[in-house]
């Protein structure tokens, strides 16, 4: 009984887990949006992301509009939104 009972505990959480994750184009684009630009659907493209020495990281990204954004997230986890 506890066999099925593990079974089927994993299965649920393989099945929760991949129905429920959030891409990294979904994730861009939420970000934009929340920023209050307008984006134009909920995946964006053209993703390029880099990292500076001291933990700054600076994303851009296209959004289904073909508006292109800038985001930086410092270190300190501040997050900014830049039409480009």
């Amino acid at each position: 009984m506890r066999h099925i009972w593990l079974t089927t505990a994993v299965v649920m959480i393989c099945y929760s887990s991949s129905t429920s994750a959030v891409t990294p184009a979904e994730d861009i684009a939420a970000t934009i949006m929340l920023r209050g630009h307008p984006c134009g659907g909920k995946e964006v493209t053209n993703i390029a992301e880099s990292e500076d020495a001291a933990g700054n990281k600076r994303i851009t990204a296209t959004c289904p509009n073909g508006k292109k954004y800038r985001i930086d997230v410092s270190a300190d986890g501040e997050v900014v939104v830049t039409a480009l």
